[in-house]
């Protein structure tokens, strides 16, 4: 495995993008789609590409195997984890000297914050959520889900450059979700940076290109260039469209 700080701070299941009670099948359906994509043979030997597809590799081969399975599970203490705190991966993402049962109580307490964080700016308290999710990047400082959460929260302030650097951390840690990049493209929009916008959400689409936000988005992107352009710009540009479409 890669010994890339962007690798080393997820578990296996995080790597493969799977939830902690994930069954074989699944494990095998999400390495071969992410193989598919990122094989050597389709990447033409791109050298992060390549890192991601080794990592992926790694990551199927202990947890496609139910005896190396359950002794990675008893190591990062999913055998003593609750049914709801299963439903979603969300590993240690530093290294730490701190006992594993500490570390594991410590994520329990982050992912409550997370929701309650999440509840906070659904009410518009953006300020309180920060404060309250703040206090663990210290230890948790390449979390996709709170970096997601405080990129929310900053948006909510009109902290523009704040909420993309979160979110660029999210991106760059859960690069498979493209969630990651359409929120990160939303916040381009908001801030009114179309050309980032466009490259973020062409991310999302190139893990799935059916993604009903992205293209939404991406229409929305060029909704407003065609109000920028003088009226008689984009007269033409509707003719031009009625033209293409009769041929």
């Amino acid at each position: 495995m890669s010994d890339s700080k962007e690798y080393s701070t997820q578990d296996y299941y995080e790597i493969l993008g799977v939830k902690y009670t994930v069954t074989k099948e699944d494990i095998e359906d999400a390495y071969h789609e992410f193989a598919r994509k990122l094989h050597p043979d389709v990447t033409g030997g791109d050298k992060e590409l390549t890192e991601r597809y080794m990592a992926i590799n790694v990551a199927y081969q202990i947890l496609s195997k139910s005896d190396s399975r359950a002794e990675y599970d008893i190591s990062i203490g999913v055998d003593q984890l609750s049914e709801d705190e299963e439903k979603k991966p969300e590993p240690s993402v530093i290294k730490s000297d701190t006992p594993g049962t500490d570390m594991r109580r410590l994520d329990a307490k982050l992912r409550r914050a997370i929701r309650d964080a999440e509840n906070l700016c659904k009410k518009d308290n953006f300020w309180e959520a920060s404060r309250m999710l703040e206090i663990f990047i210290k230890t948790h400082p390449d979390n996709p889900q709170l970096r997601s959460t405080l990129a929310s929260a900053a948006l909510g302030r009109k902290r523009y450059h704040e909420a993309v650097n979160h979110m660029k951390i999210a991106c760059t840690v859960a690069y498979h979700d493209p969630e990651n990049f359409v929120k990160l493209g939303n916040i381009y929009i908001e801030a009114g940076q179309l050309v980032l916008a466009e490259k973020a959400l062409m991310e999302a689409l190139g893990w799935n290109a059916e993604h009903k936000g992205a293209l939404s988005m991406m229409r929305k992107i060029g909704e407003l260039r065609d109000a920028e352009k003088p009226p008689i710009q984009r007269m033409f540009r509707k003719v031009a469209k009625v033209l293409t479409r009769k041929e």
